[in-house]
């Protein structure tokens, strides 16, 4: 089963996602996705990996990952390369799913559970206005919606209304509300603002709803250690707030005490390794 043909795709309902479509001789179409930037991972994909899978076999997943992660490394591959990258591997494995009649989880190993737990992002589309309604003040409202509907954790992001814009447009990219410098304060006001909309989830639906904070990496780690204590007594689930980058140093402290202060910005299993696993 050789690639022959690479197609990438973007709509104006969807302006941050690239989908990749690997056509092969035998007629199967494999099917990848990755997001932001469609435009440049389209780039990458032709102008970069083409050549390196066109003529090639499908079958061979993890010698065109290393061929295309080599390829980037060079120049440097966290941003759009991984981007790219994720996509064509995704799409590579749906050929090989198809081309076996197996879900890909067979194929990785088999399955280890038969369900997994998921939260509502609650961002606003189409007729769905969740973001709306949390930031207009009525968070525990929106969770008692989602109950209503099965959905037991959610995540916001009330702190990023209080950091610091960019000096210049903004544009309209999802996401932009989240976008500016890492904020080195945050009043007493703000904290206690931004801790309300978690408070009113909790007296409205009590422990029903599991909650996570988003942060964007928007604050310094001393501020993402006051709104992390800030929201202890809420029993907030996970909390990315800190901007650190690179390895975690050996008593570098995590902000709050709480079970998930991280990362989620970390490209490549190796920076996870870092995350993840002692130093030394």
């Amino acid at each position: 089963m050789k690639i022959t043909r690479i197609e990438t795709i973007w709509i104006d309902e969807q302006p941050n996602t690239c989908w990749v479509r690997l056509h092969t001789d035998d007629g199967l179409i494999g099917l990848g996705e990755t997001y932001y930037v469609p435009r440049a991972v389209s780039a990458m994909i032709h102008d970069v990996f083409a050549n390196l899978l066109l003529g090639r076999s499908a079958f061979d997943i993890e010698s065109h990952w290393n061929n295309m992660f080599s390829t980037v490394n060079f120049f440097g591959f966290a941003g759009t390369e991984t981007r790219a990258i994720s996509a064509i591997d995704v799409a590579l494995w749906d050929l090989l799913g198809q081309h076996t009649g197996q879900p890909i989880y067979n194929l990785l190993g088999g399955r280890s559970r038969d369900r997994i737990a998921i939260y509502n992002t609650c961002v606003s589309y189409g007729r769905y206005r969740d973001y709306h309604t949390w930031f207009e003040g009525h968070s525990g409202a929106l969770a008692r919606d989602l109950l209503a509907d099965g959905i037991k954790a959610m995540k916001l992001w009330p702190f990023d209304q209080f950091g610091v814009s960019l000096g210049g447009p903004i544009g309209q990219r999802a996401g932009v509300g989240a976008v500016g410098p890492v904020g080195h304060f945050l009043s007493k006001d703000d904290l206690k603002k931004g801790v309300s909309y978690v408070a009113d989830i909790r007296d409205t639906v009590g422990d029903q709803m599991d909650i996570a904070i988003e942060g964007h990496a928007r604050w310094n780690l001393p501020v993402a250690a006051d709104i992390a204590r800030a929201l202890e007594p809420h029993d907030v689930g996970f909390l990315p707030m800190s901007p650190i980058r690179g390895p975690r140093r050996p008593g570098t402290p995590r902000p709050g005490s709480g079970p998930g202060s991280l990362r989620t910005r970390e490209l490549s299993r190796e920076r996870w390794r870092d995350t993840f696993l002692p130093s030394g």
